[in-house]
């Protein structure tokens, strides 16, 4: 039964200076994405006028089409 402090093995020295080195290994501070919206830092940019200038005339457009169509499914009874 040893009394003083023990000695460490070259093992437990190794591994502690590993440990030691793998602590202090640094992880970059921001990470980017590969995406490109992940980046847009613009909360609107879904409402800005420039995304979809001609999202009136798509619904205008499609709106008849969906009306006959459901017009449709509603006579043949599918609905």
């Amino acid at each position: 039964m040893a009394i003083g402090p023990e000695v460490p093995s070259e093992r437990e020295a190794a591994v502690k200076h590993l440990l030691r080195r793998a602590a202090r290994r640094r992880r970059p501070s921001q990470v980017f994405s590969d995406v490109p919206h992940g980046r847009d830092t613009d909360a609107n940019r879904e409402f800005a006028s420039h995304r979809e200038p001609n999202g009136a005339v798509w619904f205008f457009l499609f709106l008849p089409a969906f009306v006959i169509a459901y017009a449709i499914c509603v006579k043949m009874g599918v609905l």
